[in-house]
């Protein structure tokens, strides 16, 4: 018999891991409800989405974009199990940039730092320079450095060193946006999807997607299916299970052209796994 999943489609989800209490605020429950509505493509036919004050009746495995504490507590409060799940820190730790940045396959230059004597060594370098915040997500917490700070961006780096540090890597032009999608049982099988080709805004905000046509060449496609196999093999090792996606880019840095195969790791759902997976997510059963 087909399972019918109740969903919690929490795409805040790195806002949440990243914060103990976080709440989000109804401006950005809005933007979500508005850019968001790709994600109902991960539901089956049978599948509803949880409402809130709402409880179901009847036959129901509860899932989520990602299974945070909220989630968790959304499905329950509905009255439905959710299917099983890593641990809170497990999703915390893979979603965590410095994940990514350890598996040593990003740009060139790219480093995590921890505190400002660290991040002053790499901004003496020749620039310019992208920063980004560890646990966030649509083009969220970054801040592209051109030169000498200024004050706001002296501000938001000091409050990013005090919470959790920071990615810092080359600022490049991306000319081509892809990803590849996997899914991870709880015996470390693993499956992977065909790549896919994604438009986003220039803040990195995502807009479509579209299966990949040959737009990676050789070498390129097989450096992603590569890192996205390094990736199934080390979410299993630190005990997750469940989603994932593997997001690269072609790109220009002066004058040249590279491809990072691995920018960033999505230990959840996404807005393209419905695309570029084989099957149905309604039909995996973790």
């Amino acid at each position: 018999m087909t399972k019918r999943f109740a969903w919690v489609l929490n795409q805040d989800a790195e806002f949440e891991l990243a914060q103990p209490g976080y709440n989000p605020s109804a401006k950005l429950q809005a933007q979500l409800q508005e850019h968001g509505s790709g994600a109902r493509a991960l539901l089956g036919p049978h599948d509803a989405i949880v409402q809130p004050n709402q409880r179901l009746s009847g036959d129901w495995l509860g899932r989520a974009w990602c299974p945070t504490p909220r989630a968790l507590v959304a499905l329950q409060a509905a009255g439905v199990e959710p299917e099983p799940h890593p641990a809170p820190a497990i999703l915390r730790l893979v979603n965590h940039r410095k994940f990514a940045c350890e598996l040593q396959a990003g740009l060139p230059q790219q480093e995590y730092v921890h505190n400002e004597s660290q991040l002053r060594v790499v901004l003496s370098r020749p620039g310019p320079w992208l920063l980004k915040r560890p646990l966030t997500f649509a083009g969220r917490g970054q801040q592209r450095v051109f030169g000498a700070l200024d004050a706001a961006q002296q501000a938001w780096i000091a409050a990013s060193l005090r919470v959790d540090g920071l990615v810092v890597e080359p600022l490049v032009k991306p000319l081509l946006e892809v990803s590849l999608h996997g899914f991870l049982w709880q015996d470390a099988r693993f499956e992977l999807g065909r790549i896919c080709v994604q438009q986003v805004n220039d803040r990195g905000v995502f807009q479509s997607v579209r299966l990949h046509h040959e737009e990676l060449n050789p070498s390129e496609a097989a450096a992603l299916a590569l890192q996205a196999e390094r990736v199934a093999v080390a979410l299993g090792n630190v005990g997750y299970f469940g989603p994932f996606g593997v997001d690269a880019y072609r790109y220009e840095h002066q004058g040249s052209v590279g491809f990072c195969a691995l920018g960033e790791i999505n230990a959840r759902f996404s807005m393209a796994f419905a695309v570029g997976f084989p099957r149905p997510a309604h039909t995996l059963i973790l």
